[in-house]
């Protein structure tokens, strides 16, 4: 998410710090269904987690949406073909890395053109994989752009393989009031 233009979550947690210079933050990167388990038991306060499902026990803010398109690197045979003329039916014969978190039924749906042959728990993983030039995977545009720049990776079919994945703030709806998490809240609410 911090490749994301937008930057919400980057100018939240600065104006958090000039409001209180003495706090002390604490971030950690894990898979969405344990964000959302340390939220519902108290072991974090907030999270971000990509939005497939709503949960009765959290409060949710929406941050983003971001797109994600199907790309091949510049090892890959596809590279050099025509990427707006691939058809549904030849990409099952490519292998692909897929997330093995949980997807909306939309993105599965995408997904199910591929030919899964390898997972990844993030998407460095999958970029990993991808940079092989051994599969195709999905990624979200804001995250390749820096490959799509120096000519590494292609997007396949841009205008018709692509899904969007919105983002949400989490917060536990049986918390008790904490004056450093609200303030938080309502910076990222403002930015």
């Amino acid at each position: 998410l911090v490749t994301i233009e937008q930057m919400r979550i980057t100018r939240a947690l600065s104006a958090l710090k000039n409001r209180a210079p003495e706090i002390v933050i604490n971030i950690r990167m894990m898979p969405p269904n344990d964000i959302e388990s340390a939220i519902l038991n108290g072991q974090l306060h907030i999270g971000v987690v990509p939005e497939f499902r709503t949960l009765p026990g959290l409060n949710y803010l929406p941050l983003y949406k971001e797109e994600s398109r199907l790309y091949c690197s510049d090892q890959h045979h596809l590279f050099k073909q025509d990427l707006h003329q691939i058809s549904d039916d030849s990409l099952i014969q490519y292998d692909a890395v897929v997330p093995n978190y949980p997807q909306s039924v939309d993105i599965k749906q995408q997904q199910k053109k591929l030919h899964a042959t390898a997972t990844s728990t993030d998407r460095e993983g999958i970029a990993f994989l991808v940079l092989t030039g051994r599969f195709i995977g999905f990624l979200p545009t804001h995250f390749a752009q820096r490959w799509v720049e120096r000519d590494k990776l292609r997007a396949i079919d841009a205008d018709n393989i692509k899904f969007t994945t919105n983002f949400s703030a989490i917060t536990s709806k049986g918390a008790r009031s904490h004056l450093i998490l609200d303030a938080y809240l309502s910076e990222l609410a403002q930015t």
